[in-house]
């Protein structure tokens, strides 16, 4: 078996455009009733094999969650971020994941937790669209915003042996991707003041304890 695959196509056989609003797109990967449990495949078919920026603004919202407290998962989550934002730079037009990764398992009642912790982020994040600085999702522009989220995910595998020592850079990579989901500059811009706040703030706790 070719160790890149696609995500399964949706069962019409075609691929779903972006949800219009951050709510609606996280209600579209809420497991149903009788699911016990979805895959990481079933999850990014939902959201649609064309949408890097969407996949990587859930991913985020979801390492924001109680998810990240998983034991492992934020390393998991940053090989997936780094094959999405890759991809994304690259300008490939439908997202390829290793089979390895589209397998792996959540429990279904885990992740409902989680959405039901981010319906109030995303109804605020839902009101606050500008639709200015639309430069600054677009490509070549865009393209920064993807480097930066691939050096977020890099820090994640030395913290996942600490609970939710990821869930700070996670919000930050959340307004990015927000951003280029949205096509809203503003929150692009957001997102990078918040991570170099972030970064001046762990530098100078760092620098005191030395």
């Amino acid at each position: 078996m070719n160790s890149l695959s696609p995500l399964t196509p949706a069962p019409d056989d075609t691929i779903a455009e972006p949800p219009l609003s951050l709510t609606s797109l996280l209600a579209s990967i809420r497991p149903h009733d009788h699911e016990d449990a979805v895959t990481l495949g079933e999850i990014l078919t939902r959201i649609g094999q064309r949408s890097f920026a969407a996949t990587l603004l859930v991913i985020g919202l979801l390492m924001v969650s109680p998810l990240s407290a998983i034991p492992f998962l934020p390393s998991l989550i940053a090989i997936v971020i780094l094959l999405i934002a890759g991809q994304a730079i690259i300008g490939r037009h439908h997202l390829w994941l290793p089979d390895f990764l589209t397998r792996r398992r959540i429990s279904a009642d885990k992740l409902r937790l989680a959405l039901d912790t981010l319906v109030r982020p995303a109804a605020w994040i839902d009101r606050r669209r500008s639709g200015r600085w639309v430069i600054l999702t677009q490509w070549p522009i865009s393209s920064l915003a993807y480097v930066v989220i691939i050096v977020i995910a890099l820090t994640w595998p030395p913290l996942s042996f600490v609970p939710f020592s990821t869930t700070l850079s996670a919000v930050g990579m959340s307004f990015l991707a927000a951003g280029q989901t949205l096509k809203d500059g503003i929150f692009v811009l957001i997102g990078y003041a918040y991570l170099a706040l972030l970064v001046t703030g762990v530098s100078v706790a760092v620098a005191g304890v030395l």
